[in-house]
């Protein structure tokens, strides 16, 4: 195999759920720079992608049918889909005991019931078609793996909270369970936990800083150590890696 193989992605069919957010959005761009088509799913178009390779379809994934129907249009478009990224997620910051009933169920839907009905809706027509590959990659957290550092947050900070980390570490084990059972059709299932994010735009300097310090590198994530990730994961070349967890959080959970 030649080493420029292994990134070829040309003319490659991806999905990924939430692309108007920081990550998803980065990662569609990502993907057709590679010459991959997208198709992006999100509640709303907040930031438009303009190029003829990308397909935007205002979904909401925690609806079964939507979700059967738009995977429909693309395997009659295309007879396949390679790469899957699960990425759409929800999070609320207000402090665990006022957490409400509807801020759970919203977390849970989008966060676990919505990758449960992109991965089930996909593997009707995985079937139905006969399709040779796919690679599924679910963006997780580190809080889906440790419990966040509140020393570092101040009171106006977005705190990752409870429901988040709970919801994160559930898609984790899906990520282990769907690669054991969907091992046998040649779909790969691996995740992706970030660590922070830069975002200047959310983020106070104070917290920056803060979490800097906690960073053997210290520094935080840019979305494109994310879509670096999602790139091995996603390569047809990668024929012995599923049910795995990569942490990208600058060495932050091995202290």
């Amino acid at each position: 195999m030649k080493i420029n193989n292994f990134f070829n992605f040309e003319k490659k069919i991806v999905l990924i759920t939430g692309c108007s957010g920081q990550i998803g959005f980065d990662m569609c761009n990502f993907f057709l720079e590679l010459g991959s088509l997208v198709y992006g799913l999100d509640l709303k178009n907040i930031k438009k992608i303009k190029n003829k390779n990308f397909f935007f379809f205002k979904t909401d994934i925690t609806k079964e049918k939507n979700i059967n129907n738009l995977i429909k249009k693309i395997f009659n478009s295309h007879k396949k889909i390679d790469v899957i990224i699960n990425n759409a997620a929800k999070s609320y910051f207000s402090p665990f005991i006022k957490r409400t009933n509807n801020e759970i169920d919203n977390t849970l839907n989008t966060n676990i019931k919505g990758p449960i009905n992109i991965i089930k809706q996909y593997y009707k027509f995985h079937k139905k078609y006969n399709s040779k590959r796919c690679s599924i990659i679910n963006i997780g957290s580190i809080y889906g793996v440790v419990s966040p550092d509140l020393s570092i947050y101040e009171s106006k900070d977005r705190i990752s909270s409870e429901i988040y980390g709970a919801s994160k570490a559930g898609l984790i084990q899906l990520t282990k369970y769907f690669s054991t059972v969907l091992a046998k059709d040649n779909i790969f299932v691996n995740s992706i936990s970030p660590g922070g994010v830069l975002n200047k735009k959310q983020q106070s300097r104070t917290f920056i800083k803060r979490y800097n310090k906690r960073v053997p590198l210290g520094k935080m994530a840019t979305t494109f150590d994310i879509c670096l990730a999602a790139l091995y994961f996603a390569s047809d070349h990668v024929n012995y890696t599923t049910g795995q967890n990569l942490v990208i959080d600058g060495g932050l959970t091995a202290w």
